[in-house]
């Protein structure tokens, strides 16, 4: 009788210890799940302070002797957008570009339909930069890296509006 309860207890024992450490290892799961995914590639920033995206499919890089474009779209739902066209007036290279409202060397167009969207809506809310810079810290015969940010106006509902478009990293293909 003591040798099966001897074996009860060993595995009552077991049992107890087992289940405690399978809650250690999915707490320790679902801290990996909140971790911030790396940028890899395509088009991200925040806006606001809130966290935006758009991957390398939706974004490209138009480029000729005299300027070049990145354009960047993402389609949401329910007929919903956001997408940024950036102008720069100066051959691609590695470097600092200005990004003002006076297009010298260049600017930043931001536009969203959030606001508005109806499906079919042709509506949208523009934003324009202010002041601002991208730095491109790579160039090759693929496409582009580099970094930005800027400040915007706008209206939203023809209301006056500023954003703040910081952290910007950029890794998109020519066209």
């Amino acid at each position: 009788m003591k040798n099966l309860l001897t074996v009860f207890v060993i595995l009552l024992l077991s049992f107890v210890i087992g289940c405690g450490k399978s809650d250690k290892t999915d707490s320790k799961t679902e801290k990996k799940s909140d971790t911030k995914k790396e940028f890899v590639s395509g088009f991200a920033c925040k806006i606001d302070g809130k966290d935006f995206f758009i991957p390398e499919s939706s974004s490209y890089i138009k480029k000729d002797n005299k300027s070049f474009s990145i354009y960047a779209k993402i389609d949401v739902e329910n007929g919903q957008y956001d997408d940024f066209f950036f102008y720069v007036e100066a051959p691609v290279n590695v470097g600092e570009y200005a990004l003002t409202k006076e297009n010298k060397p260049g600017h930043v167009q931001y536009n969203t339909n959030k606001e508005k969207a109806t499906k079919g809506s042709s509506e949208y809310d523009a934003f324009w930069s202010e002041n601002g810079k991208l730095i491109l810290s790579k160039v090759d015969d693929k496409g582009i890296e580099g970094t930005f940010n800027f400040n915007a106006t706008g209206s939203v509902n023809d209301v006056e509006k500023k954003i703040a478009i910081t952290e910007g990293k950029i890794k998109v293909p020519f066209q």
